[in-house]
């Protein structure tokens, strides 16, 4: 039997048009892979906003924190798929930015990742921020057990995370026709007849240590003013962040206490002054504890439904949801002909399933955090200790010159390739482009505008100091957590606010499998009839009359649904096989399949009246011939 086969994949790299960051959409939202359109874009949504994290004790989360967005004027919590407006907070899991960064999957969502130190103790949660808006507006209310160590993470840490571990939807293309080993004239009129299998795819305010009330801790972390206060009322907090500019929803008023009345203390964070939103980077919080925790009963004030929280973890082996149920999806329900283009939707469905209920993660990937790309993340070619006594311009030689040569920008073609998303923002503060000069023709060609250079807004010590905080440390910190832990685990739930109301606690199970992001198919193209998809688990699912995904009936979203302790394997909650079976067997019942083997070709189904003209044409031939005079 002669085949063929072709990949039919998306790209696999930024540079060839891929990925990048985060979650889920809501229902209805446009996700998942599909065609590029004349400019290459895929047109997918892209970055996140920031999350939370916590350790924590049974029913409630212990030294934790949970992050409550807020501003001076807009809700608590925007949701995380409104179309990006001015002004606009971003705390914990309540509001997204989308940028059309092209993914096989969308990731648009809320980010986390925790690193478990169980010798320390401590967890390490990495927060990820998207904000739009009005810099003075920016703001967030943490509420947190302990008094945690604050830093500032990497972006591109996260860039990369999500960039390897998107799950993706391929499969390739294979002949499936005995009848290609064995041409004949009636079989190819048949084929032609039949018409073939088809094969195209497609501030600061208040009075401190007043009434029980205190502001505990101050601090500026990279580009965040941040304080700690503790003890008091809710009303007293409220009070507080009133006057400090921060806007709180009413609602959140009862929840607050309930935090407080458990010993939380409140983390408030906003931008310094002078600081812009370009400025904004992950938040790295320490505290102690073992057991990561994402709270959300705060973040149901104000989300929408069908809001995606994406949990990364990295340890000595595989994550998983200890009060959450754990599901696997149902690959039969995945539109694999559009790359996955409806698996939000079938996130969400199995999230709803029963047995998990709208409590429950899916694994998108468990196995070696070695596939996380450290490029972009940090380089020993760094050097922040460099421009302590630069001048901008020396002799002809331009702090853009040494920046070159550590690799973290290039200007000899414009527009200049600024390679990491903290560099701009500083050469802005420090170095910023005369009025009438744009950036990139200033930056290529300082010598030019040497005049004009702003030598009141540079110091050689202070850009250093920011680069080390905002660009070398953060760096380093990032690839040296990848090389220390070398299991990573990725995460997804889609929730509403209705199902807000279990606080997710997670843990590591050693004796968990490995799970790929690679999904890869088979399709079979037949000599007649719809062309097939062979599912990695064995199953097969005939496409229909136009090559499309087929229209199932009470086809479940979930495969199965497990709980998942600290050790052994998973146990069974509920298997969604006998449904799963049905259902494909009655969709594939309506669709033909002839591969050719073991059935004349002028027998099939599709073929008969090519085949009976011929037997026609020939019996009347036999027959003439058989009048013929001797």
């Amino acid at each position: 039997m002669r085949r063929w086969s072709v990949e039919i994949s998306p790209p696999a790299s930024a540079e060839d048009g891929v990925f990048v960051l985060v979650g889920a959409a809501k229902r209805g939202s446009p996700i998942g892979a599909r065609r590029p359109g004349a400019d290459g874009d895929w047109g997918l949504p892209g970055p996140l906003d920031g999350a939370s994290a916590i350790a924590c004790d049974r029913s409630r989360c212990r030294a934790a924190f949970v992050l409550l967005g807020v501003t001076f004027g807009f809700v608590v919590g925007l949701a995380s798929w409104l179309p990006a407006t001015p002004a606009r907070a971003c705390g914990g899991f309540f509001c997204d930015l989308v940028n059309n960064q092209p993914t096989p999957v969308d990731q648009t969502g809320e980010n986390i990742l925790f690193a478990i130190d169980e010798a320390a103790g401590t967890v390490e949660a990495h927060i990820q921020i998207q904000y739009t808006g009005d810099p003075l507006k920016f703001g967030w209310v943490i509420p947190v057990t302990a008094e945690p160590d604050f830093a500032v993470g990497s972006e591109v840490l996260f860039t990369n995370l999500l960039a390897a571990t998107v799950p993706t939807y391929s499969f390739t293309v294979t002949r499936d026709c005995a009848d290609d080993d064995k041409p004949s004239y009636g079989c190819v009129m048949a084929d032609l007849a039949a018409g073939g299998g088809g094969d195209e795819f497609g501030n600061d305010g208040g009075t401190e240590g007043t009434g029980g009330f205190e502001v505990v801790k101050r601090e500026i972390v990279g580009p965040f003013e941040i304080v700690v206060l503790k003890g008091g009322t809710a009303d007293e907090v409220w009070q507080w962040l009133d006057a400090a500019g921060y806007y709180q929803d009413p609602a959140a008023g009862p929840i607050m206490q309930e935090y407080l009345d458990e010993g939380f203390y409140f983390a408030a964070a906003k931008l310094r002054h002078g600081a812009g939103v370009e400025e904004l980077q992950p938040i790295v919080m320490t505290y102690a504890g073992t057991t990561p925790c994402v709270p959300l009963r705060l973040t149901a004030i104000a989300a929408v439904p069908d809001m995606g929280v994406r949990v990364f973890g990295l340890g000595h082996s595989r994550y998983a949801p200890s009060n959450y149920r754990h599901v696997e999806l149902n690959d039969v329900a995945i539109d694999w002909t559009t790359n996955a283009g409806n698996y939000n939707e079938v996130v969400r469905r199995a999230i709803d399933a029963p047995m998990a209920d709208g409590h429950g993660f899916v694994t998108e990937y468990a196995g070696g955090s070695d596939v996380v790309s450290t490029d972009g993340v940090f380089s020993d070619r760094w050097n922040a200790d460099a421009f302590v006594e630069m001048m901008p311009l020396n002799d002809g030689f331009s702090v853009i010159d040494a920046l070159a040569g550590q690799g973290l920008v290039d200007c000899s073609f414009e527009p200049c390739a600024y390679n990491h998303p903290q560099l701009l923002p500083l050469l802005r503060t420090y170095l910023p482009a005369p009025p009438e000069i744009s950036e990139d023709a200033f930056y290529a060609d300082m010598q030019s505008y040497e005049a004009m250079i702003d030598l009141d807004a540079w110091s050689g010590p202070a850009f250093a100091n920011a680069m080390q905080e905002r660009i070398v440390d953060p760096g380093r910190r990032a690839v040296d957590l990848l090389a220390r832990w070398p299991y990573l685990s990725r995460m997804l739930t889609i929730l509403s606010p209705e199902e807000m109301t279990v606080d997710p606690e997670f843990v590591q199970n050693p004796d968990l499998g490995e799970v790929s992001n690679l999904r890869q198919a088979v399709m079979q193209v037949p000599c007649a009839g719809s062309n097939r998809m062979l599912m990695p688990n064995g199953r097969g699912v005939l496409l229909d009359g136009g090559g499309g995904w087929p229209e199932f009936t009470d086809m479940p979203a979930a495969q199965r649904v497990e709980q998942i302790a600290p050790a052994g394997a998973p146990q069974l909650l509920q298997d969604f096989d006998p449904e799963i079976v049905a259902s494909l067997k009655a969709s594939n019942a309506r669709y033909d399949y002839d591969d050719g083997d073991g059935v004349s070709c002028a027998l099939r189904r599709g073929s008969w009246s090519a085949a009976l003209g011929l037997g026609v044409v020939f019996g009347f031939a036999w027959r003439g011939r058989r009048r013929r005079p001797a």
